[in-house]
């Protein structure tokens, strides 16, 4: 029977008070937290489940598993949101302890005819057409490059590791040791108790959770009873945000601005100052649900350190502090530059993410090159220039999974417009519709004389107060268009169903 994979840590604990002053680990450890960079946000959510109170991410994804098909572009698209890629998915494999149950990326083909004589397409999704009408049905395994199959995922060697409680890592030494010592006001070593303990996918998964919740997640998962944590912490990173840190509604003004700008209306409840719900088309709700496939440490990176996460911020950072121990250029890169999955842009985004480029399979076009298996071909050494008959290898082109029909180029949209959707405060998106506003205004018990509506524009500085404000508050849009605000003049309000 196979073992569960385990990491050992020596803690090392204030037994006054019971808090955690660091862990003590090597590579395996660390490994495991850095990934957290590199994981899209959907993914964190999906595997958090019930514990997950990450902002109004949880209602976005419950949202994607509610939405009805025929409002995306492709089914593959409902996939694509629920289960989105991590572009580090194959250093990722090389952790000792990996939570993320995504399913690895496979490769699909009509027939072996086609693709290497042919078109020369393959899907990451099965069933997808070819463009010489067939399905694709057929899998190919690809012999995988050797930098794929070692002993870490993203730092080498031997070397021990301290974690403090709030996630900054940093390599062992006495002067570390002490400074952190001396910060936290411990200056009696007897109150200093050391334990060991091993860690499995369970406590990597809460860690995961905490991390984002949490200035202590170390203590939270390894040293409080599960029901003890508390759960307002979220709460009082929301409260220590200014309301400068979120963008203010900018009323439509038409400005000239060269810049792709989202129109947005807003039904916001007098008496308060908080949104009710928005509306807007297709393109907005493409834009909140793209946040799902952004990798958490893109967050970090966009918001310079300051994402209002402090956890995250702090083991960004600690990138920078473990250079030296980091394996290559392209493992940082990674860490400190995350980009989304192949085919995960979405067209008009306004952070402008980068996107990874898609994997080009080689092959030869000779079936000596392949063992036939059912519905499986196995690509025998993709490092060949050809083979003994005189063919060449040749690249194959992925296709875009938003498309119906095949298309090689990136970007796309996942939701097929036009279309309009109702959004709340909490980020619950739904199709829009005659009833839907009634509805809601019905079940919050307001009067509908209590409401007016705004008219905002959504572009970058917008947006990037939609994510951060996704991931910490339960009020998004209130937090991102009023958060602290003084009170608006007059100008550009309308009161609720004014046609002028």
């Amino acid at each position: 029977m196979a073992t569960t994979p385990i990491i050992s840590l020596k803690l090392v604990v204030d037994k006054k008070i019971n808090r955690m002053v660091f862990a003590e680990s090597g590579n395996d450890f660390v490994d495991v937290l850095l990934s957290f960079l590199t994981m899209p946000i959907g993914t964190i959510t999906r595997l958090t489940g019930k514990e997950s109170k990450i902002g109004g991410m949880s209602t976005l994804y419950e949202s994607v598993e509610d939405l009805d098909v025929s409002l995306l572009q492709t089914e593959a698209c409902k996939k694509m949101l629920l289960y989105p890629k991590n572009s580090s998915e194959e250093h990722c494999k090389n952790l000792k302890v990996n939570v993320d149950d995504t399913e690895p990326t496979k490769y699909y083909v009509c027939s072996w005819d086609c693709c290497a004589k042919k078109h020369q397409l393959v899907s990451t999704f099965y069933n997808a057409q070819c463009r010489c009408g067939q399905s694709m049905k057929e899998q190919m395994i690809f012999n995988k490059k050797p930098e794929f199959f070692a002993s870490s995922a993203f730092v080498k060697g031997n070397m021990r590791f301290i974690i403090r409680d709030d996630l900054q890592v940093f390599p062992v030494s006495m002067n570390s040791t002490f400074t952190l010592l001396n910060e936290l006001g411990i200056s009696d070593a007897s109150v200093l108790e050391e334990r060991n303990v091993n860690i499995g996918a369970a406590e990597v998964l809460r860690l995961l959770n905490r991390s984002l919740l949490s200035k202590t997640p170390l203590t939270d998962v390894l040293l409080l009873d599960h029901d003890m944590i508390d759960r307002s912490e979220q709460d009082s990173q929301m409260d220590a945000l200014h309301w400068k840190d979120f963008a203010q509604p900018q009323e439509e003004k038409g400005n000239g601005s060269n810049s792709k700008k989202i129109s947005v209306k807003l039904t916001v409840r007098k008496s308060n100052k908080k949104v009710v719900y928005a509306e807007g088309g297709e393109e907005f709700a493409d834009l909140l649900f793209s946040f799902l496939a952004f990798p958490l440490g893109f967050v970090a990176k966009f918001f310079g350190g300051d994402s209002g996460i402090k956890c995250l911020d702090n083991l960004y950072r600690s990138v920078q502090v473990l250079k030296e121990f980091i394996k290559s250029e392209e493992c940082e890169g990674l860490l400190v530059d995350p980009n989304l999955g192949p085919y995960f842009s979405c067209k008009n985004q306004p952070l402008q993410i980068k996107e990874q480029n898609p994997w080009q399979p080689t092959i030869i076009d000779c079936c000596c090159s392949a063992i036939f298996c059912g519905n499986v071909i196995e690509i025998k050494d993709y490092r060949s220039e050809g083979c003994g008959h005189g063919k060449l290898k040749k690249l194959l082109f992925t296709i875009n999974p938003k498309y119906p029909s095949p298309v090689k180029e990136l970007g796309g949209s996942f939701i097929a417009g036009p279309a309009m959707f109702l959004v709340t405060d909490e980020l619950n998106v739904k199709q829009h519709s005659p009833m839907s506003g009634i509805s809601l205004l019905t079940k919050l018990n307001i009067s509908m004389v209590d409401l007016e509506e705004h008219v905002v524009s959504v572009g970058e500085v917008e947006a990037a107060s939609l994510l951060k404000a996704s991931l910490i508050s339960k009020s998004v849009l209130t937090d991102v268009f009023y958060h602290k605000k003084p009170k608006p003049s007059g100008a550009g309000i309308k009161p609720f169903g004014s046609r002028k």
